[in-house]
């Protein structure tokens, strides 16, 4: 029997994340802050108890996820029916691409950012543009505008700060590209906790305006819990196709702690910062590479030895994030981490420089 797989599949490079047998894992843009043994013990002896006694395991979960959805939306200033909850960014953007590209059936995005924007659409049989980033990896305003104009995308997904080079885009260019679109504009903020900026305030004034949140990069990549919050009409739209508890129990229970107690968190995040300005100080020491200023939990980085770099990292337990050489040769990004992490990654840094 012949597999009947799709014709838009057939090509199609799957995402397959590396290997975490790493002693350090400078790789997958994860939060180094261990909470486990606090939530654990703290999800058994408070007020989450009563909330597990009354959502046990052996149910299905709140299918309105209403508590968890009160606290987001007080979070971020917004009414409770502009907020869906979801299974990480990922199968938001199943979501957005499975009910918002009606029109042309096409979507805009630049290069390089997040790949699965272009996967999913492949998957979904939606034809994905690319703008490529200037040289600085900023958005080219002028052939941006061009593009929306020529092929008025059905949606525009602009990660900010941008994975992999880990700069903001201004305001100012977003609201251009915003005003202009037809479309929807999705303004994916999975690193927004490490930046000075959001997108958030400006859902009240545009109503083509969404903005994807995640848990993943703050410490919580394990719990696979996103969000997306935007007007009640999109979020109906998408609540058509959203699957039924899609959030499991526990993952929204330690969600739930994280919104009643941010300022404990948010002292990881700070922490995360300081390294990061460490490293960076550090990395431009080094004239054989360029690192990039960096608003997210990592740095972009160029250098002309990066396979080679990756290879010895390995072989001292070290992982770092290197790219497919049609698209990145010669850059890879480096996550932030603990300080002793970060120091030995130096390290090892400075031993590889002095004989390349």
């Amino acid at each position: 029997m012949k597999i009947r797989i799709k014709k838009n599949l057939i090509d199609l490079e799957p995402y397959l994340p590396d290997a975490v047998d790493f002693a350090v894992r400078l790789n997958a843009n994860e939060s180094p802050y261990n909470n486990d043994k606090f939530l654990l013990e703290k999800i058994s002896n408070s007020k989450y108890s009563k909330f597990l006694n009354k959502n046990s395991l052996n149910r299905y979960p709140d299918p309105t996820y209403q508590t968890l959805i009160n606290k987001i939306a007080k979070n971020h200033n917004v009414k409770e029916n502009q907020i869906i909850l979801s299974n990480g960014s990922d199968e938001l953007i199943s979501y957005l691409l499975t009910c918002l590209s009606g029109k042309t059936n096409s979507v805009l995005t630049f290069n390089p950012t997040f790949s699965m924007y272009e996967i999913l659409s492949k998957v979904f049989n939606v034809n994905c543009y690319k703008i490529s980033l200037d040289k600085n990896f900023d958005i080219p305003i002028l052939k941006t505008i061009s593009n929306i104009k020529k092929n008025d995308p059905d949606i525009i997904f602009i990660a900010s700060p941008n994975n992999p080079s880990g700069n903001d885009f201004s305001k100012e260019k977003i609201r251009e590209i915003i005003d202009i679109s037809n479309g929807l504009v999705v303004i994916d903020e999975a690193y927004s906790d490490y930046s000075n900026n959001s997108f958030v305030p400006l859902v009240k004034k545009f109503k083509n305006l969404a903005i994807m949140k995640t848990m993943s990069k703050i410490g919580f990549a394990s719990l696979r819990v996103g969000y997306l919050i935007s007007n009640k009409e999109i979020i109906n739209a998408l609540n058509k196709v959203k699957l039924p508890y899609n959030v499991s129990t526990l993952s929204t229970i330690i969600a739930q702690d994280f919104f009643d107690n941010k300022k404990k968190y948010i002292k990881n995040i700070e922490e995360i910062k300081n390294q990061r300005d460490y490293l960076f100080k550090n990395l431009l020491k080094i004239n054989k590479i360029k690192p990039y200023p960096s608003n997210s939990n990592f740095i972009f980085i160029y250098s002309q030895y990066a396979a080679k770099l990756s290879r010895y990292m390995e072989s001292n337990k070290i992982k770092i994030k290197t790219f497919n050489p049609k698209k990145l040769k010669n850059y890879f990004r480096v996550t932030i981490g603990e300080a002793k992490e970060n120091k030995k990654f130096l390290k090892f840094l400075y031993k590889f420089f002095e004989n390349n």
